[in-house]
């Protein structure tokens, strides 16, 4: 019997510190687009947006005493069930705010190690639109997130301020849009990868040992003269024997 699929869930941090803010405005933008992306095809998307200056407390305080509050933990366990992430925030001083920062140093590592994310970044000018590539995408690749390859900064001019020549020659809603259409592809391809792993262990039970493996043992290597090495190490020599320890 087949089972209805689950909805897929987007969580959009946005670490805008105004109301109203361009960086809500951006992680929006981004939500809906990422959202028609990934339902192209058919089923439920769920999109939730939390806006981290209102937590900018419990931030602090889970960074002083390495326990998360109540409130907080409900957000960790949003991002915990998120199928993709959209974080944005501003640039200050060539660098996401300190807010943002603070939240990704707050929670543990091990919670972003391959999620989907794409990233956004807002300013008060095109000058700041390296900061994205610079100062924000190395964090996530230390924290060994699947960042999407089109990033989106925006400049006040982008939200259509009076900003002669500052806004980018490309317009954000089709920057947008790419960004959106590379995470629900993204998204497909790990949620595929689950799915199929799900379905061999239903079929079959516990996914069966790999060549040279049994019971997670490994198995003698007959080409390698029965030592367990591939070929190309068959004729290995131990340290200890080539010191005359052997």
């Amino acid at each position: 019997m087949t089972t209805a699929p689950t909805a897929r869930r987007i969580l959009a941090l946005s670490a805008g510190l105004s109301t109203p803010s361009s960086t809500r405005m951006l992680a929006d933008q981004l939500s809906r687009e990422s959202a028609a992306a990934l339902g192209a095809g058919g089923g439920e998307v769920v999109v939730e947006t939390v806006e981290l200056r209102e937590y900018a407390h419990d931030i602090t305080d889970a960074l002083l005493t390495r326990f998360p509050s109540e409130r907080l933990a409900r957000v960790i366990e949003q991002v915990r069930a998120a199928d993709a992430v959209i974080a944005v925030t501003p640039v200050f001083n060539v660098g996401p705010s300190g807010l943002f920062k603070m939240f990704f140093d707050a929670l543990d590592m091990e919670l972003w190690k391959g999620r989907p994310l794409l990233l956004g970044a807002t300013a008060g000018t095109a000058r700041h639109s390296l900061a994205i590539d610079y100062a924000i995408r190395p964090m996530f690749g230390y924290l060994k997130s699947e960042v999407v390859p089109t990033v989106v900064f925006a400049a006040s001019a982008d939200f259509g301020a009076d900003t002669e020549g500052q806004a980018d020659e490309q317009p954000l809603a089709v920057r947008v849009r790419r960004a959106a259409s590379e995470l629900a592809t993204m998204v497909r391809a790990r949620t595929g990868e689950v799915a199929a792993a799900a379905e061999a262990s239903a079929d079959g039970g516990e996914v069966g040992p790999t060549a040279g493996e049994s019971d997670g043992v490994a198995t003698t290597d007959t080409a390698g003269g029965g030592s367990g090495l591939d070929p190309e190490f068959a004729d290995f020599v131990p340290m200890g024997t080539l010191l005359g320890k052997g």
